[in-house]
Order: C-alpha cells, then structure tokens, then sequence
C-alpha cells in the first residue's frame, strides 16, 4: 500500500505539473498574440506616420498630394441662407464614415495630417467649416476676422443639414462616427443630444463644455458678458481680444509642437479667407448659455452612443469641470486624460500624439 501511494502521489504531482505546463503555454501563447496585434497597431501607424521633425516637407510631399486625390469639395447654405463650404473625401472599402467637426476660429486646413491618417485606416472622411470660420463666409462685426453668431443654435442647425445633405446620402450604409474638437465639441455634444440617431460613437477631443475665463472668476465672466449684450455692445471684442494677427506667443499658443503649429499657422498667414481674431460678446454670451445647457443631467443623459473623451492635462482654453459633468450624466463616456498636452491635442508633440492617436483609432475600429 504504502509503494502504490507513493506512486499515485508521484503521478498527482506530475499531473498538476503537465496541467501547469499546459496553462502556462497557453498564457504565453495569448500573451504572444496580444504583444502581436499590438505591435501590428504600431507599426501600422509607424508606415503612414508624420514626425514632427520633417513635418512640413512631408506634409507638402505626402500627406496634401494623397488628401487632394481623394478630395471633393463644395458649398451648401445653412440657417439664414449663409453659405457653408465643406470637404468629403471617399476611399474605396471603406470601413466607416469619420464626420469631423472643427474648433473655434478653425478650418478644415488645420485638419490635414488628421484626415490622411483617417483615410489611410480605411474610413470615409467628410467635413463642415462652421458659419463665419474658413470658407463659410465672415460674420464678424467689429471686422471680417472676427469670430460672432447670432446664436449658437445654428452651428448645429447648420450641422444636421451638412448631415442630412452630404454625410447621410455618403455613407455607403456604413457606421458614421463624430470627431469633434474644442468648439466643434460644443456644436457636436449639442447635436448628439439633440439628433440622437445619426453617430454611431463618437469622439469628442478636449470639447468645450467649459470656457475657461482664466483670471475672472466665471459668475463676474457671465455678469460683464450679459451686461455688455444688453447695453448694445454685442457686436464689440470681449475684453482682451482682436482682429486676426500673424503674430503669436509660444507659450500660448494651443499645442507644444511648433512645427505643427507653423504648418497651419502659415496656411491661414497667407490666406486672408481663412483669417479668423477674437470673438465678439455676442458670441462668447451664447457660448457661456449653450454649455451649461448641454452638461445639465437632464441633457447629457440623453447620450447613449459610446463616447471617448479626451482631456488636456495642461489645457488652458476650456475647463475640465464641464467635461467630467458631462460624463457623469451621459450613458456611455469614458473620459481619457492625455498627460503633457495642450488643448490641441491632435497636433501634439510626436510622445503625446501618437499613443493618442493609437487609442482614438482603437476606439473607432471597436465600435
């Protein structure tokens, strides 16, 4: 008894051994394949990828020749009959439709690097410039670069008849996602909760749900904003604001990349269309009363669409109370916050970008 004990346990022993072996190579065998498709996202990334450090020769040489194949663009008219240009770009297969919607005193030139990597990942990309930015017209008061609407509603008014007449009879019957930055978050949040039928998810990078006021505390912000309106001054520069100029400040501009701030810069410095200052009372009024609209519980609950939204760790242009608000409230939204970055995060340093960029197109590829 005592020998076949002994040989039962030496066999029990060996047994959990092998299973351990078994489990063990299994592990490996995932872990392998989880290291694979990783390294295969990279890489993928790595052949179509912009460097910082030869931007603008390859943005010239690379990315415009490729873009511009694949671009058709035109104009249609919006609330009030303003004229509203806007840009598709459609690839053969594609996967899924990438809307993307701009930030303030923006254009769709500022989005270049952007679409290409959109398109080389296989999605459609369309694109609106918002009334009084780009090429949809100048509705500036105080002079044609400066950023004014009469109310913040028609940006989304305008928004869904971009939707209804170029993004929706485009889609090929594919998912139709959003990207919308800073202002375009605004415009975009506020359509999504408005026409929740029409995004599949989207992709909201550090939206502003929040202005930031900086010195002024938001409550005296709100009073001389509402006071300036209601005395017949809607129309002038918010204190501290102007018309367009070429010049800017390193350290306050919107991204830590300079050669991807210059690229843009230069674009906009010798097109005089595309030439947008400050913003007018009247504007930044309706923009103070559209975000605390669109974080109210009652509001953001209505978002059911998955929702990844980024968040500048050293943002000095909106503020992140909003945004978590927003999230709290909202069905599905995760909140990414990208550490060392400005609020314009898609045209971060290569170290913040592109793990940036990696997650957005991972987010987008899971829908």
């Amino acid at each position: 008894m005592g020998k076949h004990s002994n040989r039962n346990i030496q066999r029990f022993k060996i047994g959990l051994m092998l299973i351990s072996l078994i489990v063990q190579l299994f592990v490996n065998i995932n872990t392998f394949n989880i290291k694979v498709n990783a390294a295969e996202i990279n890489s993928k990334l790595d052949e179509i990828y912009i460097s910082e450090y030869n931007y603008n020769e390859d943005m010239k040489s690379k990315v415009e020749p490729y873009i511009k194949s694949k671009l058709e663009s035109g104009y249609i008219y919006g609330d009030k009959d303003v004229k509203l240009y806007y840009e598709k770009y459609n690839i053969e297969n594609a996967k899924a439709n990438i809307v993307i919607s701009h930030g303030y005193t923006e254009s769709l030139e500022k989005y270049h690097e952007l679409i290409y990597y959109f398109l080389k990942e296989g999605y459609n990309v369309f694109g609106i410039e918002h009334r009084g930015h780009g090429r949809s017209g100048t509705l500036g008061i105080a002079d044609k670069t400066q950023v004014n609407v009469e109310k913040f509603d028609q940006y989304v008014t305008d928004f869904k008849k971009f939707m209804d007449e170029v993004v929706m009879p485009n889609n090929q019957g594919k998912k139709v996602l959003l990207f919308a930055h800073s202002m375009g978050g605004t415009s975009g949040t506020k359509f999504i909760e408005d026409y929740p039928d029409y995004f599949d998810a989207a992709v909201l990078s550090a939206p502003m749900l929040e202005v930031n006021t900086g010195n002024i505390p938001r409550f005296l912000a709100d009073f001389i904003v509402e006071f300036e309106v209601a005395i017949g001054n809607g129309g002038n520069y918010v204190l501290g604001k102007k018309a367009y100029t070429p010049e800017y400040k390193e350290n306050e501009i919107g991204t830590s990349s300079l050669n991807r701030y210059k690229y843009s810069h230069d674009i906009v410095a010798n097109n005089k269309e595309l030439q947008r200052g400050g913003a007018s009372y009247n504007w930044t009024k309706e923009a103070f009363d559209t975000t605390k609209e669109i974080i109210k519980t009652e509001n953001a609950s209505k978002v059911e669409i998955p929702i990844l939204l980024f968040q500048a760790d050293n943002d000095t242009y909106v503020k992140a109370e909003g945004q978590n608000k927003f999230a709290s409230s909202a069905k599905n939204c995760e909140i990414e916050k990208i550490e060392n970055s400005r609020h314009e995060i898609y045209l971060e340093k290569d170290e913040t970008q592109k793990p940036y960029l990696n997650e957005l197109l991972d987010f987008y590829d899971k829908v």
